[in-house]
């Protein structure tokens, strides 16, 4: 085909490509529609029913927030004890729009469970199905369609390409090979060696684990508080499935990205001053400002938004200097896709429209020409093009989109309206001073003890800031203040995302000076005086600026946002959670970042408590659970963040709540002072299990760590001994190696029972245990240590026979009921005898429980006389009622009696006849409810009262659950231990200090149960 016939079909073939850009975006626009609605929805389903779960819920995200977790979870939404269910993969959005409103009116919350059995795998709708791949493919298709009819003819594009050739492009190369070459310097020695993350860095790689990877395109997701878009995310991902899963692929990827953003720098320099000088100028400038610099390989998304900023810039110039249609329509792809690509992409389009119609304004007669509409038509188009998938997201989630941003700018114009100290106008004012000038400033966290622009340059900054408007640069200078305004508005956090996008656009500033002295021909002398001048400037800029960057190079904790201990504590501990119990030291390896191929999964479940890893160890345990497996320390570090009451109570948290699965336990703390108590706390459960130290030493710094493995078959009695741990970690008051009540057993040495069935508590915590069988009753301290035993088996003053209820009076004083010899006796806080008591006519006759009114009477369940004897505390009768019968203060085989001390009432369990009757302090019959669980005879039926809550808590032997009622007899609920501990023929309960105690008669022991 000559030229003549091309040129011919050129237009319809253009126009053709055209229509099909258009037609892909339209497809991808109804997919995005799709995968937004879940269209179509004419009726909505009803909620899903609930699936069963194992442990308890766990507390993810407000209204509107996202709820994140690894794998798959059932998640309930909802308020009040209303919820809605739903089952998702690696996170979802906390909103009515997903979960539906099931409750109207009220703020709801999102809560998350491990599901019992097979996960089911919803099946998504055709419609969404398709919807999903149309959102992604017509986005694509539209724009590679949009640059294809805007190819130049084969011919000119051929020219194009021979064009490169020449000392121009040597002139480039020698500045990319200049920046390679600058950026390996020292590689090994630096903090970003491939041994140290950023830990925001982390969270972005967790983010791609979790949101993208797995899911369908979506350009942003919300994040905890944050949009976060994903255009980076699906970048790096190409990175690291070519060259690995790990730190040193992504740090490639980031490079990348800089040395593209300095690369389109040097041609918008070049475009501008056309000079070898000043595109050299700002070659040196940006190699070696330390901002830029050390940004070079942090990474997260915002570097990739400045990247498209800048060649979007540049491309735009290039197209109307040359009137290329194609770079145009690059410079408004890239135009959307720095919109796309973070938030600060905002600040570009604003640019933009700010700067078109100052344009307008001054090539007022441009305007009239239709090339211009044309040019304009294509860039706009462009854009679109290429934000099609964000303008989607914001449009269905604008909310969510404006939040993290909002609330900076509502506190913002708080204070311009006038909101007092300290977060005032001056406040935004000093925080961009600071920021700016300060020579220590924190929150510049990569560079606190350097600033952005070194003072030298500033010389060179303020006269190009003024050329550029002069030259009516108007984009140039718009981009080099609108981040600084960023900064402004919200007080100084988070300097460097916000400023990244100005770098390059300081530094063409800083060029500007170098090219107008240039053109100061006519004037020979002033133009060398000035050129030197702006030399020795430079020089005194850039002298200082290669020092600090040579000083960050030398030592890998120079730069402590480089986390180079965190990632080497994660790699040592991942290999332990993969199965390899004792690992050699932390190094690089390829596939880091996922789970170890080829490696069986270990015969045990890990928890960890580590010393100062956060987003990095989450991202390194990602594929193994790692929000369960650093749950031992509530997801996050203990020495920085965490208090050693926090780290507790995290700690027993964990194990309560872990399901055992067939697997051990292995339990590791890192050695620090302030996890010492806590390890010495756990010592004591050695017996259940192995003790095992781990350690590895890197960059001289040995770390140490207290490893617990506790074997499968011990997890449950395990579990029972830490539900015991006081409230605190105090490691005084543990006997190592002493038996425990959660442990029990039957039999007669210390720590084991026969058939216990009386269960009280004293004011220090301890808890007495009615040891019935073998005639004594037994101590233990709160954490169900063995402490000492009182009494021995026969008839004697304190000696006990078959001893069942046991109350303690303010002063300390033990009172037994013992059944068998038929008295009651009260003993000193040691266990020395005080005094007996027979009981009124006719003597006790198996006395049974007891209770402590708030004047220290005494009540006594006189069962086989069917009657309640009231005792004052010296043993002197006060009152008797009751007979046997079913009739209103009647009783048939009475086991139980409680006080509460609100109103001095008596209740009383009356089992055979299915009832709890209550009566006033001097036995007048008040009222009863029924209980259709009791009836069957020997239950050891017991009543426990908390006055706080106004709840009654009913056990029996026959049952495995403790029943809960209010003090009217409502019916409330049932409570049993957190599995795997379950109830065992619980034949006595015992209320203090929001924990309820359950003698289990079948086996042998005690659980707790925490209200």
């Amino acid at each position: 085909m000559d030229s003549s016939q091309w040129k011919s079909k050129l237009p319809i073939l253009r126009i053709l490509l055209f229509s099909l850009s258009v037609v892909s975006l339209l497809i991808g626009a109804g997919g995005a529609t799709a995968h937004y609605l879940r269209w179509p929805k004419p009726t909505p389903p009803p909620p899903p029913a609930p699936l069963p779960i194992s442990g308890e819920w766990t507390p993810c995200a407000s209204e509107m927030q996202q709820c994140n977790f690894s794998g798959t979870k059932q998640v309930r939404f909802g308020a009040n004890g209303i919820y809605n269910y739903g089952t998702f993969t690696g996170g979802v959005l906390c909103a009515n729009s997903i979960f539906g409103d099931p409750i109207n009116g009220m703020v709801k919350h999102c809560d998350y469970a491990d599901i019992i059995g097979p996960t089911p795998t919803p099946t998504p709708k055709l419609i969404q199905t398709l919807g999903n791949r149309a959102h992604l493919i017509g986005w694509l298709l539209g724009m590679l369609f949009l640059l294809l009819a805007l190819l130049p003819q084969p011919r000119e594009l051929a020219a194009s390409l021979k064009s490169l050739i020449g000392l121009k492009t040597a002139f480039f190369l020698f500045w990319i090979l200049f920046f390679v070459v600058s950026h390996l310097w020292n590689f090994r020695t630096a903090a970003w060696n491939g041994n140290g993350l950023f830990d925001e860095s982390a969270n972005d790689l967790g983010y791609l684990e979790t949101n993208v990877i797995g899911h369908p395109y979506q350009a942003a997701w919300y994040h905890g508080i944050i949009t976060r878009e994903t255009l980076f995310h699906y970048y790096v991902w190409g990175f690291l499935k070519l060259f690995g899963f790990n730190i040193l692929s992504y740090e490639a990827a980031l490079f990348c990205i800089w040395l593209a953003t300095f690369v389109f720098t040097l041609l918008l320099a070049d475009l501008f001053f056309r000079s070898y000088i000043v595109t050299s100028v700002t070659a040196l400038v940006f190699n070696f400002l330390p901002f830029a610099f050390i940004y070079t390989f942090v990474g997260y998304r915002y570097p990739i938004t400045t990247l498209f900023c800048v060649a979007s810039v540049y491309l735009l110039h290039l197209g109307f200097r040359r009137a290329s249609y194609l770079a145009l329509s690059l410079g408004g792809i890239a135009a959307g896709l720095c919109l796309a690509s973070s938030i600060p992409g905002k600040q570009y389009v604003l640019a933009l429209m700010t700067a078109a119609p100052v344009y307008a304004v001054f090539y007022w007669n441009s305007l009239k020409r239709t090339t211009v509409w044309t040019s304009l038509a294509v860039i706009v188009y462009g854009f679109l093009a290429a934000a099609t998938p964000i303008l989607f997201y914001i449009i269905f989630n604008w909310a969510l989109y404006r939040y993290y941003e909002g609330a900076y700018l509502h506190q913002f114009f708080s204070a311009v309206r006038g909101t007092p100290a300290p977060n005032n106008l001056q406040y935004y004012v000093t925080g961009l001073w600071k920021s700016f000038f300060a020579p220590q400033y924190w929150s510049r966290l990569l560079f606190p003890d350097a600033l952005p622009i070194p003072l030298p340059y500033y010389w060179l900054l303020v006269p190009g800031l003024v050329l550029a408007l002069w030259q009516k640069r108007f984009e140039i200078v718009l981009m080099a203040t609108l981040p600084v305004l960023g900064v402004f508005v919200t007080g100084g956090p988070a300097i460097e995302q916000r400023l990244l996008l100005a770098i390059p656009f300081w530094i063409i500033l800083i060029s500007f000076p170098f090219g107008g002295l240039l053109k100061l021909r006519r004037w020979p002398g002033v133009q060398i005086v000035a050129c030197v001048l702006a030399g020795l400037i430079l020089l005194k800029g850039l002298g200082p600026s290669i020092r600090y960057v040579y000083s960050k190079t030398k030592n890998p904790f120079e730069v402590g946002q480089f986390a180079q201990h965190q990632v080497a504590v994660s790699r040592f501990l991942k290999h332990v959670v993969a199965g390899q119990e004792h690992p050699g030291p932390p190094h690089l390896e390829r596939d880091e970042l996922n789970r170890t191929k080829g490696v069986a999964d270990p015969s045990y479940d890990t928890f960890i408590c580590q010393n100062d890893a956060f987003s990095i160890i989450h991202l390194f345990l990602h594929d193994y659970n790692d929000d369960k497996i650093l749950s031992f320390c509530a997801g996050l570090p203990f020495s920085s963040v965490m208090t050693e009451q926090e780290v507790w109570s995290a700690n027993k948290k964990a194990i309560l709540e872990y399901v055992p699965r067939g697997k051990d336990l292995k339990l590791i703390w890192e050695r620090q002072p302030q996890a010492e108590r806590i390890i010495k706390m756990f010592q004591s459960l050695h017996e259940l299990g192995t003790e095992d130290s781990l350690s590895f030493s890197f960059e001289g710094r040995v770390r140490t760590f207290y490893v617990l493995n506790v074997p499968g078959e011990n997890i449950p009695q395990f579990q029972q001994a830490v539900s015991g741990f006081p409230a605190t970690p105090d490691p005084n008051a543990l006997r190592t190696g002493e038996p425990t009540m959660f442990q029990g057993g039957k039999g007669a040495r210390r720590g084991q029972f026969d058939s216990p069935t009386g269960i009280a508590v004293d004011r220090n915590g301890n808890v007495l245990v009615a040891d019935t069988n073998n005639g004594r009753i037994e101590k233990f301290s709160p954490t169900g240590t063995f402490l000492s035993v009182m009494g021995t088996k026969g008839t004697a003053q304190g000696q006990l026979g078959a001893p069942n209820g046991i109350v303690l009076d303010r002063a300390g004083n033990i009172y037994v009921a013992d059944a068998s010899n038929h008295r009651v006796q009260k003993l000193a806080p040691d266990g020395t005898f005080i005094a007996e008591w027979k009981g009124p006519d006719f003597g006790f006759f198996g006395p049974h429980r007891l209770a402590i009114g708030s004047d220290d009477s005494l009540y006594v369940v006189d069962q086989g006389r069917a009657r309640i004897v009231k005792l004052n505390p010296n043993g002197q009768v006060l009152s008797v009622w009751g007979s046997k019968g079913n009739g209103d203060g009647q009783f048939d085989d009475h086991t139980s009696v409680a006080i509460d001390p609100t109103t001095n009432n008596v209740y009383v369990a009356d089992p055979r006849n299915k009832r709890v009757q209550v009566f006033d302090a001097d036995g007048k019959f008040l009222r009863k409810w029924s209980i259709p669980e009791w009836g069957q005879p020997v239950g050891f039926e017991d009543l426990a009262i908390d006055s706080q809550t106004g709840r009654l808590y009913a056990s029996s032997t026959h049952l495995v659950s403790v029943l809960v009622f209010d003090l009217n007899g409502t019916r409330i609920g049932n409570l049993t231990p957190k599995p795997p501990g379950k109830l065992e023929g619980p034949s006595a309960i015992a209320l203090t200090d929001r924990k309820l105690y359950v003698l289990n008669m079948g086996g042998n022991r005690v659980s707790v149960i925490d209200l």
